[in-house]
């Protein structure tokens, strides 16, 4: 009799051990998916494509997890949440690393307004608006010649420093606005994500991990 217990318990042990490593595996796939194809735009031509892919890679990613049972809710959306996060805030980084800062003059200043409405799986919809700012810029050197951001910078004939890309393959943007807090906040959605699936896979008659959750019959 106490031989099958045993055998039972340390079955039991090792499901939860693995219930463990893929819950925090999970999340930080998805995100080195997308790192992957960043990385890619920012050495090798091709250029937004590489940033489309890689967020549509992740993002097929993700849904194969939640879909077959292996991530929660909740952490699947932090995940996603995270994914917007660090496409938009790798450029930073891969500025200060590589980038170079010149000051420049604002020749000429366009605004522009951009409305997106969503509609979630319950009906509810939603409106975003983001204020663009096209501006047209007189650099010394190979200094870029045009920008856009949603950073008010001011008038035309202000001086501004401005971070770009010596190779072309990322956007300049404000010197100023490279202090990785896209990234910061995407590393603790992803922390969360983690800390929420090892929660759930601890809590007593967890399952295991690929099964999907059962369908009461009616």
């Amino acid at each position: 009799m106490g031989r099958p217990s045993a055998d039972r318990a340390a079955g039991r042990g090792r499901e939860w051990a693995l219930g463990v490593v893929v819950a925090v595996v999970m999340p930080l796939s998805v995100v080195a998916v997308e790192a992957g194809f960043l990385l890619l735009r920012a050495h090798v031509p091709g250029g937004l494509l590489w940033a489309v892919l890689g967020f549509a890679a992740a993002f097929g990613l993700l849904g194969f997890f939640f879909l077959n049972g292996h991530m929660p809710f909740v952490s699947s959306a932090l995940v996603l949440w995270s994914l917007g996060l660090v496409a938009a805030g790798f450029g930073d980084l891969l500025l200060e690393n590589r980038g170079r800062e010149v000051t420049c003059t604002v020749l000429a200043k366009d605004t522009r307004v951009e409305t997106t409405t969503s509609t979630d799986a319950n009906g509810f919809t939603s409106t975003t608006t983001t204020t663009y700012y096209d501006l047209a810029l007189g650099c010394p050197g190979d200094g870029p010649r045009k920008m856009s951001t949603t950073e008010d910078t001011g008038r035309e004939g202000r001086t501004l420093r401005v971070s770009y890309d010596p190779d072309g393959r990322l956007p300049p943007q404000p010197a100023s606005s490279t202090d990785h807090r896209e990234l910061w906040t995407a590393g603790w959605l992803i922390a969360a994500a983690v800390v929420v699936g090892v929660g759930l896979r601890l809590l007593p008659g967890a399952r295991r991990p690929g099964r999907p959750p059962r369908l009461r019959r009616l």
